[in-house]
């Protein structure tokens, strides 16, 4: 049954009350979120999420849902879409996409993405009629660092800071990274490490890698020239003793063999999605 929905700015909530909000619209999702105030303005910093663009839905006086806009020139980006679960099944997803979207073009907006996991059928669905589509499969993949220290490193990893390697984002990046992983994003990403082989005035191949949980570290990029010297790294980063992450890396990038070869496993994955406007 469609509901009549009323909309409104994020930004007419303070941090810690949009944050409560979001924990609501995200409540018995795939991974439950527990933002604070704090933590959501970490987000919004890191990936140029927009408040005033972002939309709150309404039934009366009841909230419904909301969706987070992030804003790079005319691209768009969707840095999350949910629905309370007492209006789940009403209808109000489809009413508080077509306003997401109507909001992207009045921003103008050119290019709007997402992300949603491959097992969320519904709100892929959801994303298709509003006129998104598939482009590429994004994987997260994880090593268990009890594994580490058994591979055979053909050449030790050097570190440099993180802005010097990014001097190199554009050549060793043949193809775009998704959103969060992107330049604007890495730049201003704090706690980083750069890993590298080759000279640090031209390296050949390098990793980012930010430890945001005790025993985790986080591979927040990964540059190679060709996938011999993506192994190298690999490799190298594969000898460490802490647990490593990858999440969204491109199903056909250069590393995912590697990864795979190394000891990463593959634990979910995301289909990436966009629409020209």
């Amino acid at each position: 049954m469609k509901q009549d929905l009323s909309f409104k700015s994020a930004a007419s909530l303070s941090l810690d009350e949009l944050a409560t909000a979001f924990n609501a619209a995200f409540e018995g999702y795939f991974y439950p979120q527990q933002l604070t105030g704090a933590s959501l303005a970490r987000r919004a910093r890191l990936e140029q999420l927009d408040f005033h663009h972002s939309l709150l839905a309404y039934d009366a006086e009841d909230f419904v849902g909301l969706t987070l806009l992030g804003l790079r020139g005319l691209r768009g980006w969707c840095g999350g879409f949910g629905i309370v679960p007492e209006y789940r099944g009403r209808g109000c997803a489809k009413e508080l996409m077509e306003a997401f979207v109507a909001e992207a073009r009045a921003c103008g907006l050119k290019h709007l993405s997402l992300e949603v996991l491959a097992r969320n059928t519904p709100a892929r669905r959801l994303y298709e009629r509003a006129g998104m589509r598939v482009t590429r499969d994004l994987l997260i993949l994880e090593r268990d660092g009890a594994e580490s220290g058994q591979e055979s490193v053909s050449e030790e990893l050097k570190q440099a800071e993180p802005n010097i390697l990014l001097r190199h984002f554009a050549r060793l990046h043949p193809k775009p990274n998704a959103w969060q992983r992107d330049l604007p994003t890495l730049l201003i990403t704090e706690g980083t490490r750069g890993f590298y082989l080759g000279g640090v005035g031209e390296p050949s191949a390098y990793a980012l890698g930010v430890t945001w949980t005790e025993g985790r570290t986080h591979l927040i990029d990964l540059a190679a020239t060709d996938s011999s010297l993506a192994d190298a790294l690999c490799a190298g980063l594969a000898a460490r003793q802490d647990i490593l992450r990858v999440v969204n890396e491109p199903e056909d990038s250069l590393f995912v063999p590697s990864l795979l070869a190394h000891g990463f496993k593959e634990i979910d994955r995301q289909h990436e999605m966009e629409c020209e406007l």
